[in-house]
């Protein structure tokens, strides 16, 4: 297959992996990325350290890149930070970003959002309302799903022509934290 969309930047490197993918943190060195190619005949695998970076040909291209002590994951249309605790997979255009317990982070647009309500769906309460730096409106919602509390909260960030891009986190409601937390941690690059 062929590359995707979304790549990795950071620690002197970019890596862009061929689709399907993901990309994990490993405990392996500091700041490894563990890269999968999700095969029909099983995933590959490369671990490829920013200290000794290395491409492995059919699942990711590994070249020199800006030198920031963080990761990014960069798109044509924006750049975000990587989050602890989320990996990032290839399973929604872009990329969706997973972690435990069912959290997710996903990202649509940049798309015209007259009225943001139509982003609270039949059964979801809002439970918060609120504007951070940058004019990012937030909504976040609680609702009930196969009997258990889940928490989701939509993050709209102005982009230009009055569009924005909506970034959408969701979790079980004990892992609320954890979820807030990653995507706000993304968007603090914009």
């Amino acid at each position: 297959m062929g590359h995707v969309m979304a790549r990795l930047a950071g620690y002197g490197v970019v890596l862009v992996p061929y689709w399907p993918y993901t990309f994990a943190r490993s405990g392996a060195a500091p700041d490894a990325v563990l890269v999968t190619n999700w095969r029909e005949d099983g995933p590959a695998t490369a671990l490829v350290d920013p200290a000794d970076p290395q491409s492995a040909p059919g699942i990711v291209d590994v070249s020199p890149g800006p030198d920031h002590p963080f990761w990014a994951i960069e798109t044509s249309n924006f750049d975000v930070a990587w989050p602890s605790h989320f990996d990032i997979e290839s399973t929604l255009p872009p990329y969706c970003l997973v972690g435990e317990n069912d959290a997710s982070i996903s990202v649509q647009g940049p798309a015209h959002i007259p009225d943001p309500d139509i982003l609270i769906a039949a059964g979801q309460t809002v439970v918060e309302r609120r504007t951070m730096r940058g004019d990012v409106q937030v909504i976040e919602v609680a609702y009930e799903h196969e009997g258990e509390q889940w928490w989701q909260g939509h993050y709209l960030l102005p982009r230009k022509g009055g569009r924005v891009l909506v970034f959408t986190a969701q979790t079980r409601e004990p892992h609320i934290a954890t979820a807030r937390q990653g995507l706000e941690w993304m968007l603090a690059l914009d």
